[in-house]
């Protein structure tokens, strides 16, 4: 009860933000059930991974992209279900299609003889980290998609 308390003393941009964000998170999670070759397109052009580079946003431009950043992390941690990178960076790159902002998701790995290979996924605005770059540092790019 008290986190929906919380919610509803929020600004109403932010009521909506963490609404869409939520509703995406949720689509984000059942398009993992489609086949990858079929997702790609859906995400955005591959692109090489020595152009991965968007530009500089407007000020508007970046208060949005750290809006959808804020929306989908308050969002992703309060639902019944973990949300992995890729949902996470999914969902974003939905939301921040519907608000005309350039993107980049991509995808990398980690692993060695010694060690579990893992994957992770994170998206970029502009300059800015949107979801999961966090860590990005600790993997290899093999694809990315602009979009």
């Amino acid at each position: 009860m008290r986190r929906l308390a919380k919610f509803f003393a929020l600004p109403l941009p932010e009521q909506r933000d963490i609404a869409e964000a939520l509703l995406c998170l949720a689509g984000a999670r059942l398009l993992l059930l489609v086949p990858f070759r079929w997702l790609a397109p859906l995400i955005g052009r591959p692109q090489a991974r020595a152009d991965c580079s968007i530009g500089v946003l407007g000020p508007d431009e970046s208060a949005t992209a750290f809006a959808v950043r804020r929306a989908i992390l308050c969002g992703g941690a309060r639902l019944p279900w973990h949300s992995s990178c890729l949902v996470r960076a999914l969902a974003a790159r939905m939301m921040l299609r519907r608000r005309r902002l350039p993107a980049v998701l991509q995808l990398g790995v980690r692993g060695g003889a010694a060690t579990e290979l893992s994957a992770h996924a994170w998206l970029k605005c502009g300059e800015i980290d949107v979801v999961g770059a966090e860590i990005a540092a600790e993997f290899t790019p093999i694809a990315a998609f602009r979009a």
